[in-house]
């Protein structure tokens, strides 16, 4: 790397500033990245981190200010005029092809090309195997993008960013769908990367792995860099108090919940993949746990493990191959999401921008489509009552009822991950099944609905009427996250149950162990 050479910056930002119609998203940043090192950049939703990370990429354009590579001007007015240059983006919005294969994906637009012209399909075969494989992930490349689960498919982009040999990689939130072992081996690869020179732009909003992996830290707020240091300045106090203004203390531990009736009994539930190109393969087998009314269980385990496919099983949207499901001591047939929310169960999905909101709707109209029969007068939408219905709700969440008629796409992720739960919320369940609930939140975001989640637990919808105290089981890939919000911790490990324990007996050592075997001894504690 000449830049590394020379001791220039690899990339270097002055005066950058950012204006949208009504608001200006940067205002002066100033910022640099050096080649062998991973630079994070911080920040609450909204503060600027990801428009900075657009305009690094070719996909935005400055409104003022100036970019330097190797201390050298340019002006990145495409993702193309970037790519030229030595600089790729993995998004924390997949943008995966789905009808292409595994291997046409990771080189879709940098194609290998035989001396006739013709794309060398073997040769990009080999190319997509090999760094597949050294993510820990070695997937068929003849495979459907459009196939793979979203943990996947954030493997799929990752590895088109890695055989680019891009000498600038920038990563947005590259482990929000990813476990801790698979978060192990992707900073494996990272500091193979930064050890041959390789300048890494790390957004996350995961305190504990950008202090493992960063090398230098960068926090905005409001659009402004309020922070700077190198390795031995951060920790968890310093990247906290300068990303929100304040300090905040610690989550509320998970308290053991007092005995109450069992809600909810699965026996054996077992669940086919059969929505892929490939042969149906089994991803459940006979899970078996039990549900009491109020409690909160997460779910851990690594990617492909299950977690998601049993939500779904529960939810209605996924078939089961076998096993029962007992609501208050009676068998229940959970074969669609109409007969499931009939039964009380609702879903928050993983994948909010996919499966959760209709875009083109604003906040109050994706939040009420949970409750249309509610806000009927007559045959006709009672548009007054739908407004007053959802902005009761949405005090309940701190969604400020100034944002209800903005479109829903305008959002930061927590707002958009409070409007999801604002809806299964207003079909008033037993039980919520929350995917991956802050996956791609900020610290500030996580803790409210972190609470959101307890609050409904402990105290329930109706000012503390214990029947109206909600059941949660929520998946989740960090295991602090699991450990500071569950009653109980269920660890799945190749679609069975490998461990269910109390919260108090289990130490994210435990976890881990549980996750990467097909079971954990009775005696094995903390």
């Amino acid at each position: 790397m000449t830049g590394a050479a020379h001791g220039r910056h690899a990339l270097e930002v002055t005066g950058v500033v950012k204006r949208y119609p009504g608001t200006t998203a940067l205002k002066g940043v100033a910022f640099h990245a050096d080649y062998g090192q991973v630079s994070v950049v911080m920040g609450e939703n909204g503060a600027g981190k990801s428009t900075l990370m657009k305009i690094l990429a070719g996909i935005e354009s400055p409104s003022e200010g100036q970019i330097c590579l190797d201390s050298a001007p340019v002006h990145l007015r495409s993702v193309r005029d970037a790519e030229r240059l030595g600089i790729a983006m993995v998004h924390q919005e997949l943008s995966v092809l789905p009808n292409l294969s595994v291997a046409a994906n990771i080189f879709a637009g940098h194609e290998t090309t035989l001396i006739a012209g013709w794309i060398a399909r073997r040769e990009e075969s080999r190319r997509s195997a090999a760094v597949l494989e050294s993510l820990g992930h070695p997937l068929s490349t003849s495979l459907e993008a459009g196939a793979l689960s979203m943990g996947q498919q954030q493997i799929v982009e990752l590895a088109r960013a890695i055989a680019r040999r891009s000498r600038i990689l920038i990563l947005d939130e590259p482990t929000s769908t990813l476990s801790r072992a698979e978060v192990d081996v992707l900073f494996r690869v990272l500091r193979e990367l930064k050890s041959t020179g390789v300048c890494i732009l790390y957004i996350s909003h995961r305190l504990s792995e950008v202090l493992e992996i960063g090398d230098r830290f960068t926090v905005l707020r409001d659009g402004r860099v309020v922070a700077v240091t190198g390795r031995e300045g951060a920790d968890h106090r310093w990247l906290v108090e300068n990303m929100t203004g304040r300090a905040i203390g610690a989550e509320r531990a998970a308290g053991v919940m007092p005995v109450t009736d069992e809600l909810l009994a699965i026996e054996e539930l077992s669940c086919l993949e059969t929505q892929t190109a490939l042969p149906p393969r089994q991803v459940l087998h006979d899970v078996s746990f039990t549900l009491r009314r109020g409690e909160v269980v997460g779910v851990y385990g690594l990617l492909g493990a299950g977690r998601t496919e049993l939500l779904e099983c529960l939810a209605g949207a996924r078939e089961r191959s076998a096993g029962k499901v007992r609501l208050q001591g009676r068998p229940v047939r959970l074969d669609s999401v109409r007969s499931a929310l009939r039964a009380g169960i609702a879903l928050a999905p993983g994948d909010r921008q996919r499966d959760g909101l209709v875009p083109d709707l604003t906040v109050r109209e994706n939040i009420a489509l949970a409750a249309l029969d509610k806000c009927r007068a007559g045959p006709l939408l009672a548009l007054n009552k739908e407004k007053r219905l959802v902005e009761e709700w949405a005090r309940r969440v701190n969604l400020s009822p100034r944002s209800l008629d903005e479109p829903v796409a305008s959002l930061s992720g927590g707002n958009q991950q409070k409007v999801i739960l604002l809806r299964c919320l207003m079909r008033h369940p037993k039980i919520l099944l929350l995917d991956e609930p802050t996956r791609g939140i900020d610290v500030g975001a996580k803790a409210e609905i972190g609470m959101l989640i307890r609050a409904l637990a402990t105290e329930g919808t109706a000012n503390g009427d214990a029947r109206e105290r909600l059941s949660v089981i929520f998946t989740t890939s960090e295991t602090d996250e699991i450990l500071s919000l569950a009653d109980r911790c269920i660890v799945l490990c190749r679609g069975a149950v490998a461990l269910d324990r109390p919260t108090a007996e289990v130490s994210e050592e435990l976890l881990a162990r549980a996750a990467s075997e097909d079971r954990v001894p009775s005696g094995a504690m903390q």
